[in-house]
């Protein structure tokens, strides 16, 4: 112990001797372990800190498996749940939930849209989640009932707020429970306040109320598709491949009972924990290993320096060795040093992380689930514990090497008066050369791998709509279902939005004005997609999981001018066709259009939508392709419906503009709220921004691969200055000789360059091998790239050749500094 703490003051020593070599490794480690620790941070929070559940291995998520379409992730029919918690023995409860629907908040303050999951009164307890105030709901409250109508036998309807909206609509007032609020002009008793931060499956909710499943209720058969969401928690004991087996027979019987619904599907059990981190699991996995490589660079470096500054202490560390310290004892020396270093760097990247983390948080999509937990804990014992394993563990990369090598002396020559250990000069120069072909090669693949991000996201960034963003305002309206009711069929709806359209369309600066029930890219609404079942007139009845399905969007007569979506074939609705429920007519996108009629004309064929005992709808017109989903996925067939169009209790809002769309925004309200103060209107934003929020997580992406390949490139690049400039220093007298002897500052210039340019091609030829190999299996396991090829010829050539220009940079500055030498002056130096 004694021993260690010699050689730890020193290390101190030393460190404090050479500030300029201090700071330069410290920092250069501190950019590694910074940011493997930033991304280590979120990576705890996504995917190995406990759910914050009860038991949450024990925890998971039932779902449909569509054995025709392979999607393995489908919403539960409610037919489905009854049986399936009927007739298990292996789950100690199912819960059901109905989530994404909003309701109209009204009282003191304005009008607002909040977020509402109907759930079981299992719910709460299969999850372990107490109310903060409060209690959750009874079984006596979920007793059957009209679904989406909080109304039991009793006539009671009770609420649970979350924490965030008890905050900012209640103040925190602690005696909320007990009190009535107004959901849709539908008094409900506030019976519980739950914990801050819980959400289920990073699904926001403002309130929960009693979802009220009748299990005699046959809900297909009266209409109702597949809408619910099904945790369950397994018994003690019971293994996920067990529930995976059982449910597998569970699921062939229910489909022997009820084949209409279920012939083709299957049922999928996910564990909880995969389900939240969803497909971020790769993402994150993937990034962790591109840090990774900063860091080895990082390494490189230091170790570069190492060997550098080793080559000056050679009569320091000779004086040591024959004075008895033994090889063991002067690497345990060096080590200490670097370990010291490593533990000054790590100190340094905490900081830095800490700042990352919050940067991370701040630009991070909105749909990384878990990554809001960072803003309150970003580094909590296990990220320490990491970055105290990566500090060391870097200490010992970057210093093994050069303690090694160091440690390899020749005595005799290095004692001599004046001399030098020609063997251990030679053996450090390859040392070192190694490591800048390191440098270099897991650079290049960084770079490439930035290269084909960048050029898939500028791909996806121009990539057509299908609709016309400029100068577009959005916002959403929610219609409370005591002012419009579902008794009116939609007309009170319709009416309203005709009202303040023509209203809208009056405004100076406005060129039209158009509505539909879900705004595309999957933003701007309570439903991503809304989506049926298509049945063709004419064809024979398919069985459940084969029957066409469509996204379904309902519009107004002027959408399609408003949106700048252009008409291929056929026609507009008119304005009876949007008010006349005996008008039975659709407009379909081009894809849905190929699909179902290849090479014929769609115009004047009938389907029906949803149920088979629905009236068909003609087809009138068709129009081009538009990306209701992510930007970058493939688009859906599409059915544009004008009946029924406001029997959803919401819409959004669309307004052309001539001037900038956000100056529109007060008039816009104002007209709105001229024609029903208690409206609650929310998501006003401009199209364009809701196309930039759309990219939202390939740009975070894109954004963090780029920074990492500049910080692994910079890194690199000081590391071949840095060894071009110590082998000049090292070469003075060699050079000095040269030019005495009538070398010119060409020939001086090209020797330098040559040595520098070897290394930077012979890592460059290493690192495009390994990236050949690496972003063919990478990007196709991530699916990464839009538009363009693991690959691509144009990254492939231009990166290398900027990484050697850059090199070539760092290696010309050195080279033009020992054309400059005074041979006399080096000479008599020597």
């Amino acid at each position: 112990m004694e021993t260690l703490w010699k050689d730890l003051r020193y290390s101190l020593r030393m460190l404090r001797n050479r500030p300029m070599f201090t700071a330069i490794t410290a920092l250069s480690l501190a950019l590694g372990i910074g940011a493997n620790s930033a991304i280590f941070s979120v990576i705890n929070a996504v995917m190995l800190r406990p759910l914050p559940y009860r038991e949450p291995e024990r925890l998971v998520m039932l779902w449909e498996h569509n054995l025709k379409t392979g999607r393995d992730r489908g919403r539960v029919a409610p037919d489905n749940f009854v049986e399936w918690r009927k007739n298990n023995r292996i789950f100690e409860e199912i819960a059901a939930v109905f989530a994404l629907e909003q309701k109209t908040l009204t009282g003191a303050e304005e009008p607002e849209q909040v977020q509402l999951h109907q759930v079981s009164a299992n719910f709460f307890p299969l999850l372990g989640v107490q109310a903060a105030l409060g209690r959750v709901f009874s079984q006596q409250e979920d007793l059957p009932h009209v679904v989406g109508k909080q109304e039991t036998p009793h006539g009671d309807r009770v609420i649970i707020l979350s924490h965030g909206l008890w905050q900012r609509r209640f103040g925190g007032d602690s005696g909320v429970v007990g009190k009535t609020v107004e959901l849709d002009g539908e008094s409900h008793t506030v019976i519980g306040v739950l914990a801050p931060g819980f959400r289920f499956i990073d699904q926001p909710a403002d309130v929960w109320t009693p979802l009220g499943l009748d299990p005699g209720k046959a809900y297909f058969a009266a209409g109702f598709g597949r809408f619910l969401w099904a945790p369950a928690k397994l018994k003690a004991g019971v293994t996920l491949e067990q529930a995976r087996e059982e449910m597998k027979v569970i699921a062939g019987q229910t489909q022997q009972k009820i084949p209409v619904l279920n012939t083709g599907f299957s049922v999928n059990v996910l564990p909880f924990d995969r389900q939240v981190a969803g497909d971020i699991r790769r993402t994150l996995l993937t990034l962790l290993g591109a840090v990774s490589f900063v860091l080895l660079i990082a390494c490189a470096n230091v170790a570069n320096i190492r060997l550098a500054q080793a080559t000056t202490r050679e009569k320091e560390i000779a004086i040591r060795a024959s004075l008895g310290a033994n090889r063991p004892r002067l690497i345990r020396q060096l080590l200490t040093e670097n370990l010291v270093l490593a533990a000054i760097g790590g100190a340094l990247g905490l900081l830095l992380a800490f700042g990352l983390v919050r940067l991370l948080v701040a630009l991070g999509p909105t749909n990384i689930p878990r990554l809001s937990e960072l803003e309150d804990l970003p580094l909590d014992g296990i990220v320490l514990g990491f970055t105290l394993g990566v500090s060391l563990l870097a200490g010992i990369i970057s210093g093994l090497a050069p303690a090694w090598q160091a440690s390899k002396l020749d005595l005799n020559g290095t004692l001599k008066e004046g001399g030098k250990s020609a063997t251990s000069s030679e053996r450090s120069a390859r040392l070192r050369s190694i490591f800048i072909v390191a440098e270099i090669a897991l650079a290049l693949v960084l770079l490439i791998g930035a290269g084909l991000m960048i050029r898939s996201f500028l791909r996806l960034q121009s990539t057509d709509p299908g609709f016309n963003p400029h100068n577009l305002l959005t916002m959403r309206l929610l219609l409370p279902s005591h002012a419009y009711p579902a008794a009116s069929n939609g007309k009170a709806k319709t009416a309203f939005f005709e009202q303040a359209i023509k209203r809208i369309e009056a405004l100076p600066g406005a060129q039209s004005a158009s509505v539909i029930s879900m705004l595309p890219l999957g933003i701007g609404g309570p439903l991503t997609t809304f989506n049926m079942p298509v049945m063709v007139e004419g064809l024979p009845t398919q069985e459940a999981a084969a029957i066409p399905r469509a996204d379904i969007r309902m519009v107004n007569s002027n959408y399609f001018r408003t949106m700048g979506i252009p008409l291929r074939m056929g026609r507009d609705f008119t304005e009876r066709e949007i008010s006349d429920e005996a008008a039975r007519v659709i407009v379909i996108n081009e894809t849905f259009a190929r699909r179902l009629w290849p090479n014929e004309n769609p115009l004047g064929r009938r389907v029906r939508l949803n149920r088979a005992d629905n009236p068909l709808d003609e087809v009138i017109g068709v129009v081009g392709d538009v990306k209701n989903g992510d930007l970058d996925a493939e688009v859906t067939p599409t059915v544009y419906w004008p009946h029924h169009s406001w029997a959803f209790a919401f819409g959004t809002v669309l307004v052309r503009t001539t001037l900038d769309p956000a100056s529109l925004t007060s008039a816009v309200t104002r007209e709105i709220h001229s024609i029903d103060p208690g409206l609650a209107i929310a998501d006003i934003r401009t199209m364009e921004d809701v196309l930039w929020r759309s990219i939202g997580r390939p740009r975070f992406n894109t954004l963090l691969l780029a920074v990492l390949a500049v910080v692994g490139l910079a890194l690199a690049v000081v590391g071949i200055y840095g060894v071009m400039s110590y082998a000049v220093s090292q070469r003075t007298h060699e050079i000095g000789i040269r030019i005495a002897l009538g070398a010119r500052p060409p020939d001086v210039f090209k020797l330098v360059l040559r040595q520098g340019m070897a290394l930077t091609l012979i890592g460059v030829g290493i690192g495009l091998a390994a990236s050949l190999a690496l972003t063919r299996a990478l990007f196709g396991w991530l699916g990464w790239l839009y538009g363009v090829r693991p690959t691509d010829p144009a990254t492939f050539i231009g990166v290398p050749l900027l990484l050697t220009a850059v090199a070539l940079l760092a290696c010309y500055i050195p080279a033009r500094r020992a054309t400059k030498l005074d041979p006399m002056e080096t000479l008599r130096h020597e």
